[in-house]
């Protein structure tokens, strides 16, 4: 399928938190030195070097020439990252759902820290961080297009990750999660 992460190799190399980690970096940073991520990420240089540049092997992200001393900056390739457990094959299904897994953890410890600390912050944005979650009885169909509306809204923003001039001011990152899953509760 275009536009989706393929292959077993490439996303056995990107499901590690770290490497998870250095790719969102990357997504708010123009460039980061390993020295850079290690500050962001709390990881050493080393690890952080070590992971970029198995990132840059499967084409994630790349060195974007060197600056003074041994300063050597990395920035995100324009990869897509959406992925889906439905593969060619077993291996690559393996590997898509050992991603999801690790994505999984990731989102929801950051979820769990953002919600901890959601009350230090100025009250019109505790207003309009936090969580809401609906029912919705929908077709396949209707689901699909659900979700194309939804990143349709949310892809109005994108030219911002990377533009600094395109951000108005006030405005910082905000991680929005969607999830679509069967809900069971209550059924029997």
């Amino acid at each position: 399928m275009p536009g989706r992460l393929q292959g077993a190799a490439a996303m056995r190399a990107l499901a590690h938190p770290t490497r998870i980690a250095l790719m969102e970096a990357l997504r708010v940073h123009d460039t980061l030195t390993a020295t850079e991520a290690s500050r962001l990420l709390g990881e050493t240089p080393t690890n952080c070097a070590f992971h970029l540049r198995a990132l840059a092997r499967f084409g994630f992200v790349e060195e974007v020439g060197t600056g003074p001393g041994r300063r050597r900056p990395w920035r995100a390739l324009d990869v897509p990252l959406a992925f889906s457990d439905v593969q060619d094959d077993e291996q690559s299904s393996a590997a898509a759902r050992a991603l999801s897994d690790v994505l999984l953890r990731h989102w929801v410890a950051r979820l769990q820290s953002a919600q901890a600390t959601r009350h230090t912050e100025p009250a019109d944005w505790q207003e309009v961080l936090g969580g809401s979650g609906t029912v919705v009885y929908g077709t396949l169909d209707e689901v699909r297009a659900m979700i194309t509306d939804i990143r349709e809204v949310l892809g109005r923003y994108d030219d911002r990750l990377r533009d600094t001039d395109a951000r108005p001011p006030g405005t910082r990152p905000v991680e929005l999660l969607l999830f679509a899953q069967p809900y069971a509760a209550g059924e029997k």
